[in-house]
């Protein structure tokens, strides 16, 4: 299984190299008016061969796109986002896959929208 402090960088490397927003674990600057927020879920293991391995280690995150630029704004970035990774191999996973979108309560008074996508990352 790979080291989750490597895990985690991978996921925001490739987070951001998609959306072109910054990302962040933990907390969101003051300030920023666009970005993905990330938060590790579960890692699961699918089946053992003889020596005791797993087959299959995959890692839920969520990624929070949010944006105080307009609801169109950030259902366009979630789109991008689900659309590159959904489905797709990429260099450090076998295979990324989205489980489900849900839009956050959007507050037009004070012009913030967001979507919470659930997505999972299966090691090579």
């Amino acid at each position: 299984m790979i080291d989750i402090t490597t895990l985690k960088g991978k996921v925001k490397d490739l987070v951001e190299s998609i959306t072109k927003l910054p990302a962040f674990y933990d907390m969101v600057p003051l300030g920023k008016t666009s970005g993905v927020f990330l938060s590790k879920g579960s890692t699961s293991f699918t089946g053992r061969t003889i020596d005791g391995n797993a087959h299959v280690t995959s890692h839920e995150f969520t990624a929070v796109i949010f944006t105080f630029e307009g609801a169109q704004t950030c259902d366009d970035l979630t789109t991008a986002f689900v659309n590159a990774t959904d489905g797709k191999p990429s260099g450090d996973f076998r295979l990324i896959m989205v489980n489900e979108i849900t839009p956050l309560e959007y507050d037009p008074d004070i012009g913030f929208w967001g979507n919470a996508v659930s997505i999972e990352f299966a090691e090579r």
